[in-house]
């Protein structure tokens, strides 16, 4: 990834150090585009690309992602703050990952809104 210039705005570089290389890469091709083809000054192009990646991937904002993964020949839903750890456990315990997914998308969809969680064990 090529270095980027820091954001102009204290709360985006705020916000940008919560996304993964994937995420901050979209972001800054995102901000780039804004900027070089669209003509956007450089600071609303930021914005707008962090709006943008935040619509695609809310989980930034609460750091709980979702992982729909296939276990025992079934879909689980998996919640973590901790992405990189939670891909180790679910190989770990013969899982495989099928895709991220929205939280309240998954709340509502498969548990009707609300969900009771509990430990691993």
């Amino acid at each position: 990834m090529s270095a980027c210039p820091e954001p102009l705005h204290p709360i985006v570089a705020d916000l940008l150090c919560r996304l993964d290389e994937c995420q901050r890469e979209a972001y800054e091709e995102r901000a780039g585009i804004l900027t070089f083809e669209a003509g956007m000054d450089r600071g609303h192009a930021e914005c707008l690309a962090l709006l943008d990646l935040l619509r695609r991937h809310p989980s930034v904002l609460s750091g709980v992602t979702v992982l729909e993964i296939e276990l025992d020949g079934g879909s689980e839903w998996l919640l973590t703050t901790d992405l990189p750890y939670a891909r180790r456990y679910v190989a770990d315990v013969g899982g495989h990952e099928i895709t991220v997914r929205h939280l309240p998308d998954v709340l509502l969809t498969q548990y009707g809104g609300i969900a009771l969680l509990n430990t691993l064990g």
